[in-house]
């Protein structure tokens, strides 16, 4: 059995404590001093603030590690994602994310010098179609995820999914025990013992080992080693929570007094570093993990854009498809349920507009439909024409929009993409493409819709959500790219 990949990654988010940046700078110099790679998840303005206090040597101190991205107002600013993303048409969703996130990833990549790897969402405040804006500005990598542990790795609206739901591991003491008192503001939390939070971490990390997992995130916040409350614990949500759904957008509160959080003592500090440093070389001594960047893992199951097919490979494709309504292997490369749909339907277009059998067929990669997928309540019958027009129809669609539709209408056929899915790997199964061909209602979804991560898509954030927020788009969305998973495979 492979060793377990083992991410270390900080949140790295509060640009209101200044204390926050002196334990990032020294949670930095502690990896590099161990030999091991940190993944710091950059927010936007955190990046601005640590430019604006001219904390170069924090900045310097980051250079030997990775960078990656949280949003650049940690996704929640001019509006939540979970709220336009729940609420706003696709197209206009993806607009937005586009507009409220590139700004960001630019800030973090010039002031950084690294552009963002990988992102993840703050709390679980995200939506698919911010995280299809993120792939169109260049982020392959999404260590976050649609809500619920996906097993392995794997490909989801296009990006390398490495998740961290069920897979992560703290790497900071208890926070969340201690509540400001008004009444007794001197108060400060209980003394930190650098032998025990050690124990507690190491017995957390062989826990987390035993469920034999492909991979392990140990997650952290910097903020974290200097505050025992979270950074605007009592202002963020009052100042950006919106009331209803309608999202007014407002200047962002630059120069705002924010509350400042409980800090802890420079002797609880000190005791807080001083455990994660031995925590740091204890992992660096173990010989049954490997720890690693998101790049790195990228790097091994990337794989070459602009793949063939032969007719051999599409015939397999079809017959494949015949036999479970799921994402396929072939060669060294796997396929969604959309990818084959599209494959199909290319090899069909190519007969229609050329009169002749292609001889290979390019992959492309596309997203699964956005829209509840329609499913007939009776089995289809495709003529021959109803066949030709449909595949010419997916082909077109997905030129103009990158993605499945939800529903097509050949003539009098009138189908999900399922429906046509199926039509077309038994024609392309025949010797020739028959006079008809009938198929019964698909349940509108692939197999793999079952998965945890799809059956349980859902968003949620204690600060950004308001109150009776139910995500019903983003459960629906996050549902429907079933049709774009597929495994990853090991190059």
């Amino acid at each position: 059995m492979s060793k377990p990949y083992v991410f270390i990654i900080f949140d790295t988010e509060d640009p209101v404590n200044p204390e926050a940046d002196d334990t990032l700078l020294r949670l930095a110099q502690i990896y590099h001093n161990a030999g091991l790679p940190a993944c710091f998840f950059m927010a936007g303005e955190k990046a601005r603030v640590l430019r604006e206090r001219g904390r170069k040597d924090v900045l310097d101190a980051l250079r030997g590690h990775e960078i990656d991205y949280h949003g650049n107002y940690l996704f929640e600013y001019p509006e939540p994602a979970l709220i336009y993303g729940n609420r706003d048409p696709w197209d206009q969703g993806v607009q937005k994310g586009l507009m409220y996130e590139v700004p960001g990833l630019q800030d973090v990549a010039e002031i950084t010098g690294q552009f963002p790897v990988a992102t993840c969402q703050h709390d679980n405040n995200h939506s698919p179609a911010t995280t299809w804006a993120l792939r169109q500005a260049g982020v392959r990598v999404w260590n976050g995820g649609l809500g619920a542990p996906l097993e392995g790795f794997g490909w989801i609206l296009g990006m390398f999914v490495v998740g961290r739901h069920s897979r992560t591991v703290s790497g900071q003491s208890g926070l969340g025990g201690f509540q400001f008192d008004p009444d007794r503001p001197g108060r400060r939390p209980p003394k930190i013992h650098p032998d025990q939070e050690l124990k507690r971490f190491q017995e957390r990390f062989d826990a987390q080992l035993e469920k034999g997992h492909t991979h392990i995130v140990i997650a952290g916040h910097p903020t974290c080693w200097a505050t025992a409350e979270w950074f605007g614990w009592y202002d963020w949500s009052t100042l950006f929570q919106r009331p209803g759904e309608k999202g007014i957008v407002v200047p962002y509160p630059h120069g705002r007094r924010w509350e400042r959080s409980v800090t802890l003592s420079p002797s609880d500090r000190e005791a807080y570093l001083e455990w994660t440093a031995a925590a740091a070389r204890w992992l660096s001594r173990r010989k049954d993990i490997r720890i690693t960047k998101f790049a790195d893992v990228f790097a091994e199951y990337a794989e070459p854009p602009g793949q063939w097919l032969s007719e051999a490979q599409v015939r397999s494709v079809a017959g494949q498809m015949l036999k479970r309504f799921n994402h396929v292997k072939i060669a060294r490369t796997t396929l969604s349920a959309a990818d084959a749909l599209l494959v199909l339907a290319q090899y069909v277009e190519f007969m229609l507009r050329e009169h002749r059998r292609p001889s290979h067929i390019q992959i492309r990669r596309t997203l699964g439909p956005v829209e509840e997928v329609l499913v007939p309540s009776a089995p289809v019958i495709f003529k021959r024409q109803d066949l030709l027009l449909g595949a010419r129809q997916i082909v077109h669609f997905v030129n103009a929009y990158g993605r499945l539709p939800a529903a097509i209408r050949a003539h009098r056929a009138e189908c999900g993409p399922g429906e046509l899915l199926r039509a077309l790997a038994q024609a392309i199964a025949c010797e020739r493409i028959p006079d008809t061909v009938t198929v019964a209602p698909t349940p509108g979804v692939p197999e793999c819709a079952a998965m945890d991560c799809f059956a349980r898509a859902t968003a949620g954030s204690a600060l950004a959500q308001p109150p009776r927020y139910q995500p019903a788009q983003i459960h629906m969305q996050g549902y429907q790219q079933s049709w774009s998973y597929r495994p990853a495979l090991k190059q």
